[in-house]
């Protein structure tokens, strides 16, 4: 099997305005020999002081922890416990954090969204908060929503992965069908590319994104550069203000 992936985090109009930075941060990591992978999304929270340092500390300590602690030949149930161990850390690292560096541990409030590969066939999900997963089976098939945002009773609600009741009341799945591609965000994109009243995808949004790995001569860099300037577009801004986040990864045989 051979994986492929691409990815951007790009700052949203508002933030330019304000003068903040970015608060998306991703990262991807290729496992067990290349025949895995980890992909970890988080979003770091609007109200927080420093969301930009929580959102890059939690995807790189829960890709740290899950290639520490995952065996190729790991039981789907010590997989599950260990991708939510995997997201306990996260909130012990922000916590301490947040004490070495005196602020307060809700300036680092961010989402985390984790789409691990053991390999082509055994894929999982760990979620707290409101980033989104599609994937397909195949280029044949529709899109499907394999991770919805978390809703709370409260409209305003928010899961953090800093807090310890929203990380024992996250999403850790298995997936039931395996999937050929794979599509990871930030909630900036939310309305622009899937109805989560009706779960559909839109397929004209994902579709140009999973084509560029048919080219003969892909490149991960340039890729991912050209995402960028998409994500950064007037075309996109005019539908977004928020920092949005995207990961696109595909598995062949």
């Amino acid at each position: 099997t051979s994986i492929k992936t691409f990815a951007a985090s790009v700052i949203g109009a508002s933030h330019i305005k304000q003068k903040l930075p970015c608060h998306d941060a991703h990262l991807i990591r290729l496992i067990h020999d290349g025949k895995g992978m980890i992909a970890a999304v988080s979003d770091g929270m609007g109200s927080a002081k420093h969301a930009e340092i929580g959102s890059a500390l939690a995807v790189e300590c829960i890709v740290d922890y899950l290639t520490d602690k995952l065996n190729i030949d790991d039981e789907e149930e010590t997989v599950i416990k260990i991708i939510k161990e995997g997201f306990f850390e996260v909130q012990k690292r922000l916590e301490s954090e947040a004490e070495m560096t005196s602020i307060e541990v809700r300036d680092l409030n961010c989402t985390l969204l984790l789409f691990l590969a053991m390999d082509a066939k055994e894929q999982y999900i760990g979620q707290v908060g409101d980033c989104i997963a599609i994937g397909q089976v195949s280029p044949e098939e529709e899109y499907r929503v394999i991770a919805l945002p978390q809703k709370g009773e409260y409209a305003n609600q928010t899961f953090s992965v800093v807090n310890y009741e929203s990380v024992e009341n996250g999403e850790y799945y298995k997936l039931e069908t395996s999937l050929k591609r794979v599509a990871l965000m930030s909630d900036g994109l939310e309305h622009i590319t899937i109805n989560l009243g009706t779960k559909a995808v839109s397929k004209g949004f994902f579709d140009p994104f999973f084509n560029a790995f048919n080219q003969e001569h892909f490149s991960e860099a340039k890729a991912s550069a050209s995402l960028s300037r998409f994500l950064a577009s007037d075309r996109i801004n005019k539908k977004t203000d928020d920092d949005k986040t995207l990961v696109i990864i595909e598995f062949s045989t």
